[in-house]
Formats: structure tokens, sequence, C-alpha cells
């Protein structure tokens, strides 16, 4: 299944310290498993795109960095998938 995982920083985690925490843990850590694409927002936050069977895995990912992050996680689709589900709604 492929995931559009939206993040932000926590209102209380954006300090220097916090901040090295984070980069800290992602750097032990990594990417979350099955990331596909990895784009960060400017002034914080971003969005990963990842494939993954287990949504176990991805919950697990977002746990880890919820000290810091707050997740919007969402199943996606890609827009060859999606596009005939959509015109066959249309009939």
């Amino acid at each position: 299944m492929l995931y559009a995982i939206h993040y932000s920083t926590r209102a209380n985690a954006g300090s220097k310290e916090d901040t090295a925490a984070l980069m800290t843990e992602f750097g032990t850590r990594g990417e979350v498993p099955g990331s596909i694409a990895h784009y960060v927002y400017p002034g914080g936050g971003g969005i990963v795109i990842a494939e993954h069977d287990d949504p176990k895995v991805i919950y697990e990912a977002t746990v880890a960095y919820a000290a810091w992050l707050d997740f919007d996680v969402k199943p996606a689709l890609t827009i060859d998938d999606a596009v005939p589900i959509i015109l066959a709604s249309l009939s």
C-alpha cells in the first residue's frame, strides 16, 4: 500500500535542542521503511511517500518521531490507479 505521510514540527519541539535530538534519532533510525520520496517544506515539516504492505511498520515509524513531529498519514493511489476508478464512477 502507498502512503502519503505529512508531518509538521510540534509546537513544543522547535528549540535547537529538540531539533538536534530529532536529527540524532533520524540519523539512527533513518527513513520510513519503504520510502519512495521525502520532501521538506521551508520553515518546517514535510511529506514522505512510502510503500509498505504492513501498516504497523508505518505506524511504528510515526510513533518513533512523535515527541517532535505531528503526522497526518493517508493511504494513497497513483494517478494511474485512481483515474479508472474515477471514470467508472462517472458512468
